[in-house]
């Protein structure tokens, strides 16, 4: 059995087909249809490819134009094959054998209040591709190698004075580590505070759940800190003992809540006295409404707080493109992290963000984005006090999210359970609480609602859809 390569030569395909042919006289008719028909039902053909035409393939195989039409015809007869006149056979929608199950399609929602996510509809294309252009025009030769762990230097630079001119941020180029989103960010972190002998991190309670995970994945004991009206309580903490701290100062998620200027100072204190860390969230803080800008906790100690940024919320998580401004003492263990992660990330998507931030195309699109939160969140706020006027919401001076409190004996799972049933996405606040962290105690009961993948003209109809799940479930 020989095995042959065909590389099509015809207008239709350049790709090379690769089959395992006897090519014995009086065998070669058979060992075409039995190798092209199990090429395909294994699925080293994906259905939709085309193949090159009979006199192509006949030419690159040495077999007989006729030997190709006939097992075309064939596996045509057998559904593995769409043919029409004049044009190159095409893989059918075969499925192959021992193939996984396929993804389940996409679910469509009535109503979607999911709290984590910005309106990707909002991404700016144009300025995006117009970044994309210059970068790949103007990128040096070195852009497409193997580079600095750290980043693009172009980005690092453009960053350092964004971050320090419109957060507070105190850091040089040389301390920014590009990362793929935030939760790349934390995961180097935690594995180099690991590898450095740290034991345990501490996130917020209640906290995003995917934190949870990512401290535990890098084999760093998961504790969490009560939250009070400032902030997360300091007695536990020192109680803890923890080596690091995840914090969001500017806009506590789940609760909305903001880092009182008190609880600030007292943080960074306690992290100083016990050489321990701060790991700033700074997720949607350019999203803000009724008050002033906050500055970044960061800029209180730069060698007690790392603060870790990403364009997940301000422009689509789908770039992956995050930053973290690294502590001197911390900066090669988490660049030697992230060289066995990834050993870089993109370097023309870096190009094209620092682009935008030096052109000020950036800030423009932020500013575009908070005018068009703000209408939904004063909408929302208006409905949910015409449909729920029991229930005013938390949260509401920044982000993209509301809180919605519920009665205690009200359970925020069931009520989302009970609004998927009804096409409304929804997530309860009470899977936000450790489960450790809550024994003996109730987690607070609530609903998250996020605005920004809710038109303005539907959001008074959602509201009121949910209010009637709402009352249904009580």
């Amino acid at each position: 059995m020989d095995r042959a390569s065909a590389r099509h030569r015809d207008g239709s395909s350049h790709v090379g087909l690769l089959l395992d042919l006897d090519t014995r006289r009086g065998r070669q008719r058979r060992s075409l249809r039995e190798s092209l028909r199990a090429a395909i039902q294994d699925g080293r053909i994906v259905p939709g490819s085309r193949l090159p035409s009979s006199r192509a393939l006949a030419d690159s195989l040495g077999l007989s134009r006729g030997v190709v039409t006939d097992t075309y015809d064939q596996l045509a007869l057998e559904g593995y094959l769409e043919i029409a006149p004049r044009a190159a056979p095409v893989i059918a929608q075969v499925r192959p054998r021992d193939a996984c199950p396929p993804d389940p399609p996409a679910r469509t929602w009535r109503f979607d209040f999911t709290a984590t996510a910005p309106d990707i509809g909002l991404f700016p294309r144009s300025a995006w591709r117009r970044a994309l252009e210059v970068a790949l025009h103007d990128a040096p030769d070195d852009a497409f190698d193997y580079g600095d762990h750290r980043g693009r230097i172009e980005l690092r630079e453009a960053l350092a004075a964004y971050l320090g001119r419109v957060r507070g941020v105190r850091v040089q180029p040389e301390r920014i580590v590009v990362t793929q989103g935030f939760s790349q960010g934390l995961d180097l972190i935690c594995r180099a505070l690991a590898a450095r002998g740290a034991t345990t991190v501490a996130v917020e309670n209640p906290s995003l759940e995917h934190l949870w995970a990512t401290v535990e994945a890098a084999g760093l004991r998961l504790v969490g800190v009560p939250m009070d009206e400032h902030g997360p309580r300091l007695d536990v903490l020192d109680r803890l003992g923890p080596d690091a701290l995840v914090v969001s100062p500017a806009h506590q998620y789940p609760s909305g809540q903001v880092l009182s200027p008190d609880r600030r100072t007292s943080l960074v204190a306690w992290a100083r006295d016990r050489g321990a860390l701060l790991i700033e969230d700074d997720y949607d803080a350019e999203f803000r409404y009724d008050r002033m800008p906050i500055g970044a906790l960061q800029g209180l100690d730069p060698e007690r707080v790392i603060h870790a940024g990403t364009a997940s919320k301000t422009l689509a998580p789908g770039l992956r493109l995050g930053w973290l401004s690294v502590p001197a003492d911390l900066m090669q263990a988490i660049v030697a992290v992230k060289h066995l992660a990834d050993s870089g990330s993109p370097a023309i998507d870096q190009l094209a963000l620092a682009h935008l931030l030096e052109r000020g195309e950036y800030e423009r699109h932020v500013a575009r984005a908070r005018a068009a939160y703000r209408v939904r969140r004063d909408r929302l706020v208006a409905a949910l006090a015409a449909h729920l006027p029991g229930a005013p919401p938390r949260g509401i001076a920044a982000g993209v999210h509301v809180l919605l409190p519920l009665p205690a004996h009200v359970d925020d799972r069931r009520v989302s359970t009970a609004a998927e049933e009804a096409g409304i996405r929804v997530f309860p606040l009470s899977p936000t609480y450790l489960p450790d962290a809550a024994r003996g105690t109730t987690p607070d009961r609530g609903l998250l609602l996020g605005y920004s993948r809710l038109t303005p003209t539907r959001i008074d109809e959602a509201v009121a859809a949910l209010a009637g799940v709402i009352r249904a479930t009580a």
